[in-house]
């Protein structure tokens, strides 16, 4: 797909998914025994955060011309640098 273009719904199907990333990455974390190394405490939030971090790099390579692309691409870039979880409302879609 040439990244200069998508299809119309493609990055609000993209934030979708995002989105159903961001919660599993959450619940396996937030599932994390207390007792585990740190070694392993990492390796597992890595191995979680995975599927997000690939949907938001991909959001993050394409074009955004409405509010809601905007939005959507302003959630994958607050993922990926970190502070999605600082301030925000895990209720609200992207």
């Amino acid at each position: 797909m040439d990244k200069g273009v998508i299809f119309e719904g493609e990055m609000n199907f993209l934030g979708i998914l995002l989105q159903q990333a961001m919660m599993y990455s959450k619940a396996k974390i937030d599932a994390l025994p207390d007792d585990i190394s740190v070694d392993d405490e990492f390796a597992a939030i890595d191995a979680a955060s995975a599927p997000a971090f690939a949907i938001a790099n991909t959001i993050s390579s394409l074009p955004a011309q409405s509010e809601t692309e905007i939005r959507i691409k302003a959630t994958a870039a607050a993922w990926i640098d970190g502070t999605y979880w600082t301030g925000a409302d895990p209720s609200a879609l992207n």
